[in-house]
């Protein structure tokens, strides 16, 4: 149950998140979904307290982020979020740029929207972040928790002398002013972590010590939410860049309840005509920036204008203890329309990781692999931000090394291209470390960066694809990601082969797996999810006996037949399911004859990749799970 607003000067809980946007709902709703269901009556649930600064009507007046790129939504519907969100938002397919005479112009702007492959979600999803955090809020309420608003973080200590996750290892001073003016009341939160989600103007960074690097532009960037009455846009339902000789490459996007949003970076010259810079003034140069098309507004939601600065923390953790997600942990413009997206790769990181050493399941070791997982994405995205806002405005970035002449919208689109397995999140992987096997010592370096095309290979350290499978005898098709949905729990996913050799190799491997303590009970019990036993397991999951791993298992036989257990001569492992076509071996290059087996994690990548042939095969997975896992 969630923490109440306490009476007296102090509360306990487990997580104290600062910060309602759509990461911190985020986070508190996996901290809950993923807590441990009462075993023998004992075991305990995670307790959050979520606290923002502003009241929901407040909020809602910001516009903010407003676009899912297919895998933010893919790792959403794993959450079991995405269907609440598709039920609202616009799917956005098509993209439409248009030059200073209003000519539509190819393979500029985001026309990197066409064509979008390898996932089921082949779109933008637009809907604004107020409606976004409408979905999160009510998920979350469902579990029992509210967010305590007008509570705003003041400071935080964090007591050394503590162990690592032990309630009071951090304690933070916070402000209650939901009373109204005057009845303002101090109190203290001593927890086990403290996630920072304050956004660009974070107080938990720099209360935790962590520095951060980049820069800040003079550029000024406005957003301005409305519904059209009229417009000569031609395509005012696509993702659209109008080239400006005034504003540079202006945003054009529709979005949901009928809305449109525009966006445009406001130059000096421009600025210099307005006393004030007020809604109307941000109506009137919308109107100048869309030229040579018109517009009318039937009514204005939001319009804001802000300052673009490019920061990444230097770390996103301090001690153990506090760790940072999404804009408090990076910042940048929305440029790409990043924000929200990142963000949710921060969250979907670090919430089973979280939730796993809270209930004993996970060592304590293997949260350092947030940092080193997110923060190298991150850098990589301020920088691709950096040259990305220049463009905007209609300018080159400096130090540009292609051809000084040339068209700074032209150049956009092309970097927006080449990006695209970055900017849709398809291809966005991880180095190796203790949740990552691979080995890429042998590995020339144009192999690697080629990973960053779409399709990404399904190797340790990237997404497990999502492809259509087989349901038994029906032979009716489901989508994988849909059979592993993220409740905490590893995947181990084999490909059967239809080799004898593989076939002999399965059975070896079965037979491997029942003998195995940490995971007998999942590869017997065909359907029953395996959760960690916390009974008697400490903060550290320090336990007298061995505790089952939270691990479920998934059979995919190479062709579609009658039964599995005639073609395997046994019951599968965990469900099963059928590649009809071939066209999911293939996808995750597997030959057919000799199979393969996948250890994919909570969140949705691969940890491992194993050979089903290898003798060691059942020593490897008990090896990999138990780097991670307690045993």
């Amino acid at each position: 149950m969630s923490d109440p607003v306490p009476e007296g000067p102090e509360i306990s809980t487990d997580v104290l998140i600062v910060g309602a946007g759509p990461v911190g709902l985020n986070l508190a709703y996996q901290l809950r979904r993923f807590s441990s269901p009462p075993v023998n009556n004992d075991s305990r649930q995670i307790s959050v307290h979520i606290i923002e600064k502003y009241p929901k009507p407040v909020q809602e007046t910001f516009g903010r982020a407003v676009t899912f790129w297919p895998r933010s939504m893919e790792m959403l519907s794993q959450l079991d979020l995405a269907e609440q969100i598709t039920q609202q938002c616009v799917a956005v397919r098509s993209s439409a740029a248009y030059d200073p005479q209003g000519n539509e112009v190819f393979g500029r702007g985001w026309s990197f929207l066409e064509g979008i492959e390898d996932t089921r979600f082949k779109f933008a999803s637009v809907l604004r972040q107020r409606y976004v955090e409408d979905i999160f809020r009510k998920e979350l309420r469902d579990f029992g928790v509210e967010v305590s608003e007008d509570h705003a973080f003041v400071d935080l200590e964090i007591d050394e002398t503590k162990p690592i996750g032990e309630v009071g290892r951090v304690k933070a001073k916070i402000l209650d002013s939901s009373a109204g003016v005057g009845k303002e009341r101090e109190y203290i939160v001593k927890c086990r972590y403290l996630i920072g989600c304050d956004g660009t103007r974070t107080l938990v960074r720099g209360a935790a010590g962590i520095d951060s690097d980049g820069d800040r532009t003079e550029d000024k960037w406005v957003r301005i939410d409305g519904v059209l009455k009229s417009t000569t846009m031609p395509k005012p339902r696509a993702y659209g860049a109008i080239e400006s000789p005034v504003y540079g490459n202006v945003l054009w996007i529709p979005l949901d309840h009928g809305a449109t949003r525009i966006g445009y970076a406001l130059n000096d010259e421009r600025r210099k005509l307005y006393k004030e810079l007020n809604r109307e003034a941000f109506i009137e140069e919308a109107k100048v920036a869309v030229k040579p098309f018109d517009i009318e507004y039937e009514r204005v939601d939001w319009a804001s204008v802000y300052t673009v600065g490019q920061r990444v923390a230097q770390n996103f953790s301090a001690k153990g203890s506090v760790f940072l997600a999404g804009d408090a942990a990076h910042s940048h413009s929305s440029g790409a329309g990043q924000g929200m997206n990142a963000g949710m790769h921060d969250a979907a990181n670090l919430g089973w990781k979280m939730a796993l050493v809270l209930t004993g399941a996970l060592k304590q070791e293997v949260l350092d692999t947030y940092n080193s997982e997110r923060q190298p994405n991150s850098r990589k995205l301020i920088k691709y931000d950096e040259d990305i806002s220049v463009l905007v405005t209609g300018r080159l970035p400096k130090g540009y090394q292609g051809d000084k002449t040339e068209d700074p919208n032209v150049v956009l689109g092309r970097i927006l291209q080449e990006a695209k397995g970055f900017n849709t999140g398809l291809t966005i992987g991880f180095a190796p470390n203790l949740a990552v096997w691979r080995d890429d010592a042998d590995k020339p370096q144009d192999e690697i960066d080629k990973r960053s095309i779409i399709p990404a290979p399904a190797i340790a350290g990237y997404r497990a694809p999502d492809i259509q499978v087989l349901v038994p005898a029906l032979w009716e098709p489901v989508w994988l990601q849909s059979l592993m949905r993220n409740v905490a729990q590893f995947h181990i996913l084999i490909f059967a082969g239809k080799g004898q050799h593989a076939r002999d190799a399965f059975l070896s491997f079965k037979s491997d797996l029942e003998k195995n303590q940490n995971i007998a009970k999942a590869s017997i019990n065909l359907t029953n999810r395996v959760l960690v036993n916390a009974n008697g397991v400490g903060v550290n999951g320090d336990s007298k006996h061995p505790q089952l791993w939270p691990v479920d298992f998934l059979t995919i036989l190479p062709e579609k037949v009658g039964n599995a257990w005639f073609e395997l001569g046994t019951d599968p492992i965990g469900k099963v399911y059928y590649d009809g076509d071939g066209s999911a071996n293939a996808r995750y290059n597997v030959d057919i004859e000799s199979g393969a087996v996948f250890v994919i994690r909570p969140d949705g990548w691969i940890g491992a990749r194993l050979d089903l042939t290898s003798a060691n095969l059942a020593v490897d997975v008990d090896t990999y799970l138990g780097a991670l896992l307690h045993r």
